[in-house]
């Protein structure tokens, strides 16, 4: 395989031509079933309408989208990146649109670079720092890090080793980049996708998320109103394929009122597809385009250890596979800040490990949650819960225990502030509870992102607003950073004791 030396024009696509002396380049063969959803019928009805060299063509843009999008060849080995340390890596780890976006429209800075945009009309018009681009030196910017006027590219842009095909093949995805419509995004409408959990908690958080979209864009915003998709989840086991319904009908994000590790599996397939995400709760470990209004079970669990005086001492109580994953992660916080990290027990082993512990993290379901405390209702050990793994039960379960439990609550008891506290105060989501609550702020919150990202929005900028660490004001609670993704830690978790009766209040200073 030849490598560009970006020095001569590339025959157009469909018509290469081999180099003196050498074979003619290869083409790899198409992707397989499954890995584009327009490609069957794309690549059929360039053959049936204008034969072999529209059939070239639309291979030229798979290959260059594949190439784009996960450093890839299609049929063939990914080609080789070197970076800035003079390492060689796979492409595969450091995709083009890993930094300039899945739309090629660029990011804002970070860590004081920012990647430019790189559709082909960006790179076509000259700029006050450059001359304008022509294919040749566009490839010798990706080949050799040579920019249009001659300079040397920033260090922290890889360079690729990619064949004559590969080259011809990115140039034409670039060149299509500037007419393909962006995702979820129409002239009078934006696409959200919406997943919800089955029965009230589901419909409350729905109606209360239209009804604030309605709200605070009454005309829309840019003079596009939001669509909602919606999907309901009626089994955790079906979280990622209901993602994938809602992937296939292209929306701009999605919002998830799943709760835990369902939203997690949700959440992992958006990401894949580069689809940013908001959660109502935080996951255990959010994929870098997923986005929380509040904290979750980890986030919870960590304060409530934190609180002990040997927090590396203390038990977690899990039975299930996704607790098992998320007494890992609260573990693996504390042995952050601990010389110790708590041990991981099931039920069956607490009676006898609890004799050594300094406290017991419960994030079992309901019933097991029941037997545990009764386990150890004879002893003085505190018992802590999270409250997003079963706060509405704790008064039952410390009446079954003979004591108050601490519990650990990541959802603020006030409100927000200005007209989206006003919308909330007038609206029919504060007589929803905490799915009201939460469907409301997610609203408000997507409102003013599509906002924030202007007439422009891609997912890439959707992205970037969510993560930025200006704060988002959602009226049903106070205003806040958002958790999961780039700003998780920035968010508060308060403690309560919990009696039979309920609430304990704390002692007068």
């Amino acid at each position: 395989m030849h490598e560009l030396s970006a020095t001569a024009p590339l025959p157009p696509p469909g018509k290469a031509r081999p180099e003196p002396g050498l074979p003619a380049p290869r083409r790899h063969t198409l992707n397989p079933p499954g890995r584009c959803l327009l490609a069957p019928a794309l690549l059929a009805t360039a053959l049936l309408l204008t034969g072999a060299p529209a059939l070239a063509d639309a291979a030229a843009l798979l290959g260059g989208e594949a190439l784009f999008t996960s450093g890839t060849r299609l049929g063939g080995e990914a080609p080789r990146a070197t970076v800035a340390s003079g390492n060689t890596v796979s492409a595969s780890a450091l995709p083009c649109a890993t930094c300039h976006g899945a739309e090629g429209a660029g990011r804002a800075a970070e860590a004081g670079v920012a990647p430019p945009a790189i559709t082909w009309s960006a790179l076509s018009r000259a700029s006050a720092a450059r001359p304008a681009y022509d294919e040749p030196s566009a490839l010798r910017a990706v080949v050799q890090g040579i920019g249009a006027g001659g300079r040397a590219l920033d260090n922290v842009m890889p360079r690729y080793a990619l064949s004559i095909e590969d080259g011809r093949n990115l140039v034409a995805f670039l060149r299509a980049l500037d007419t393909r419509p962006l995702p979820g995004v129409e002239d009078s409408l934006v696409r959200i996708g919406l997943l919800l959990p089955p029965g009230r908690a589901g419909d409350a958080f729905a109606a209360a998320f239209e009804a604030a979209l309605a709200a605070a864009a009454p005309e829309g915003v840019f003079g596009r109103r939001p669509g909602v998709l919606r999907a309901t989840v009626a089994r955790p086991g079906d979280a990622r394929a209901a993602a994938e319904r809602l992937l296939a009908q292209s929306p701009l994000a999605i919002v998830s009122a799943l709760p835990g590790e369902v939203a997690a599996a949700a959440a992992g397939a958006a990401t894949a597809a580069r689809v940013p995400v908001l959660n109502a709760r935080a996951t255990a470990a959010p994929p870098p385009l997923s986005f929380a209004l509040l904290p979750g079970i980890v986030e919870e669990g960590a304060a409530l250890l934190g609180g002990l005086p040997e927090p590396g001492r203390a038990l977690v109580v899990a039975a299930s596979p996704d607790q098992r994953r998320l007494a890992d992660a609260i573990a693996a916080r504390i042995a952050q800040v601990s010389d110790d990290e708590p041990r991981v027990v099931s039920p069956a082993d607490l009676p006898v490990a609890a004799a050594e512990a300094s406290g017991v993290l419960l994030l079992l379901a309901p019933p097991a949650a029941l037997s545990a405390v009764q386990a150890l209702r004879n002893g003085p050990l505190p018992v802590l819960l999270p409250g997003a793994a079963g706060g509405a039960e704790a008064p039952d379960l410390a009446q079954a225990l003979g004591r108050p439990l601490r519990v650990g609550i990541g959802v603020p008891a006030g409100i927000g502030a200005g007209a989206p506290a006003e919308r909330f105060a007038a609206g029919p989501a504060r007589q929803s509870g905490l799915p009201g609550r939460l469907g409301h702020a997610a609203g408000e919150v997507v409102v003013e992102a599509l906002r924030r990202a202007g007439r422009d929005v891609t997912r890439d900028r959707i992205a970037a607003v969510l993560g930025a660490p200006e704060t988002f004001e959602p009226g049903s609670l106070p205003g806040l950073r958002l958790a999961g993704g780039a700003r998780a830690g920035s968010v508060a978790v308060w403690t309560a004791d919990i009696g039979g009766a309920g609430l304990i209040p704390p002692p007068a200073p």
